[in-house]
């Protein structure tokens, strides 16, 4: 009795149609995760925000990424897998929600170049990952699971290799060569087709396992009991495997490898791929952060459940998670440009490179630091070093006052607007 009263509520208070504000809370937990990567931590000093910075790192990209997996379930009949007509309008909008993905991924990752190496814009790998996905929108919950557990058993280990390929003097460099001269993902913003394929931070060859699962979770009733009790056991189970096993492994090839600083297993170092290192994009990684993702997935549905109106702030902070990760890319830049990068409450070594002026080397990749030392003051320089907490509540705000007049974020609302339109202009056509 106490297992079915839940579901019954819930029927009640919520539509089956409606949206589901579990999710939303989960999208805003995993961008928030990303606030505290790039910003510091809000409100916290000392161990805490240290192991907020260290619980966050790889796992909130690993969580957004399975929830464009949930929301491709949610835009393709949810738990019923669409057919006929209704397929191929389904294949259609995702393709052409791909290619504005991969446009406006590639425009702010081009306007948020002065960061350099401390943020790599996650929303063209997006783009790829959906147009990736299509092919598996007909598929129900067994088929996705099957074709996640294969995609990262061998996505990982296929991309070191065709990596290992490129980095020397083969046919398959060539070709990478060749195609880039002439891709202009790669030439406006390096976000290419190999960039986000293979080579990038967030390389599709590693990440869309992530895509797949979530898409098995959204073809799920998420609004049963049984359900979530079933994602946050096996995402438990399965995290805790992962790591215990990659512990195992690595211990028997002879002791953990140094730590990788790239979103790719280095070519050089096989060993690697036996890790569960944040943002390496291995099989472990994937598994363990995976993992974790389903558990607070599971989490944050059952708390809006039952908490639901004092939820409400991060429910409707996370429905345009979008427009809040292209504004938090646009005040780093800012942030970075104006010389307050120091001030945030990053960690010391960034910090101190941030403060090199003049003696800052002049390498790719490293971030606009003004070069001659300037910091800021007055105002400027108060919210610099007040950026997690400003930026937080400015997430949180901003969200509640749109709402009010606008049922869809700025960015949510041009890309699903313009989805309608072309998709409309296409069928008349067929």
């Amino acid at each position: 009795m106490t297992a079915i009263a839940p579901e019954k509520s819930a029927a009640r208070t919520q539509p089956r149609t409606g949206r589901l504000v579990g999710v939303d809370v989960a999208r805003f937990l995993a961008v928030f995760g990303m606030f505290c990567i790039h910003f510091g931590v809000p409100f916290l000093t000392g161990d805490a925000e240290v192991l907020v910075a260290q619980f966050s790192s790889g796992r909130s990209t690993a969580l957004f990424t399975l929830l464009a997996g949930v929301s491709l379930a949610l835009l393709s009949g949810r738990t019923t897998p669409p057919t006929g007509e209704a397929l191929r309008q389904a294949r259609l909008r995702i393709a052409l929600r791909a290619g504005l993905l991969l446009v406006l991924g590639i425009a702010l990752a081009k306007a948020t170049e002065s960061t350099g190496f401390l943020l790599t814009v996650i929303i063209p790998f997006y783009g790829l990952y959906f147009l990736l996905a299509v092919p598996f929108i007909r598929l129900r919950t067994r088929g996705l699971l099957i074709a996640a557990a294969i995609a990262a058993a061998v996505g990982p280990q296929l991309s070191f290799v065709l990596r290992s390929w490129m980095a020397g003097d083969t046919p398959v460099a060539w070709l990478v060569s060749a195609v880039n001269a002439v891709d202009p993902g790669h030439l406006i913003a390096n976000a290419g087709v190999f960039d986000l394929l293979l080579l990038g931070f967030y390389p599709a060859a590693s990440y869309l396992p992530l895509v797949l699962l979530g898409m098995a979770v959204g073809r799920m009733d998420l609004r049963s009991t049984k359900v979530r009790c079933w994602l946050a056991a096996a995402g438990l189970a399965v995290s805790l495997a992962a790591w215990r096993v990659s512990e195992w492994l690595l211990e028997a090839v002879g002791g953990r490898p140094p730590e990788p600083t790239e979103g790719t297993v280095p070519v050089e170092h096989p060993n690697w791929l036996l890790g569960t290192t944040s943002h390496s994009g291995t099989t472990f990684e994937v598994l363990n952060s995976g993992g974790i993702s389903l558990v607070i997935l599971a989490l944050c549905l059952v708390l809006a459940d039952r908490a639901g109106r004092f939820l409400k702030p991060m429910a409707v902070s996370g429905s345009m998670a979008l427009t809040l990760y292209a504004c938090h890319a646009v005040a780093m830049a800012w942030l970075i440009v104006v010389g307050g990068y120091a001030l945030s409450g990053v960690p010391e070594p960034l910090a101190q490179l941030s403060a090199m002026g003049p003696d800052l080397p002049d390498l790719p990749g490293m971030p606009a630091f003004p070069r001659d030392g300037h910091v800021p003051e007055g105002l400027v320089a108060l919210v610099c070093t007040f950026m997690p907490e400003v930026f937080l509540i400015f997430a949180v705000l901003f969200p509640l006052a749109w709402r009010r007049f606008f049922r869809r974020g700025p960015l949510e609302a041009a890309v699903s607007e313009s989805v309608g339109w072309l998709a409309d202009r296409f069928s008349r056509r067929s």
